[in-house]
């Protein structure tokens, strides 16, 4: 399977009046989505199911996401993505997925960057996704034990990266 790890894009900041969940994304959030979901499709199989955080702002990236994604995708809210999700339990999700073969998942940091870390079987810190960054995986037990391999990283106003080293230094 090939897993895109998605932050949602730019959003705008919460306040007294304006409760986390409800946060949108800004209109530079949303032209940086779009360009990376462009560059996503440009890169690969696009997704055919898209999981994401029911908070607003992922909603609104997946949707972005989704109009690029292939004409059968589906999309889905998990409370699994919501901020401080257990990583295990999303992974053990997406494991069973079987039938997706291309999966997009958005959600916030720090869950996706664990989510990352553990994925690739590294025991340093977790990894840190840019917002609206995209990580692509593949999703299979790889030769070296680790469930996953890294492909790319591609992030708004970068060029795409399939060196791990230089995608998070």
């Amino acid at each position: 399977m090939i897993l895109y790890i998605m932050r949602h894009a730019e959003a705008v900041e919460g306040s007294e009046t304006l409760r986390d969940e409800w946060r949108y994304l800004t209109e530079k959030g949303r032209t940086a989505a779009k360009s990376i979901v462009s560059s996503l499709a440009d890169h690969g199989p696009k997704p055919r199911l898209t999981v994401t955080s029911p908070l607003t702002r992922a909603v609104q990236t997946a949707e972005i996401a989704a109009e690029k994604a292939c004409r059968k995708n589906v999309v889905v809210a998990s409370e699994l993505l919501l901020p401080g999700g257990d990583v295990s339990e999303l992974v053990t999700y997406l494991k069973g997925c079987k039938g997706a073969k291309r999966v997009l998942v958005v959600g916030h940091e720090p869950q996706l960057g664990s989510l990352v870390t553990a994925l690739l079987g590294r025991d340093a810190k977790s990894l840190s996704l840019k917002k609206g960054a995209c990580v692509a995986l593949k999703l299979d037990p790889a030769p070296d034990g680790n469930p996953a391999a890294f492909l790319w990283y591609l992030a708004p106003g970068r060029k795409r990266t399939t060196s791990f080293k230089k995608a998070f230094p």
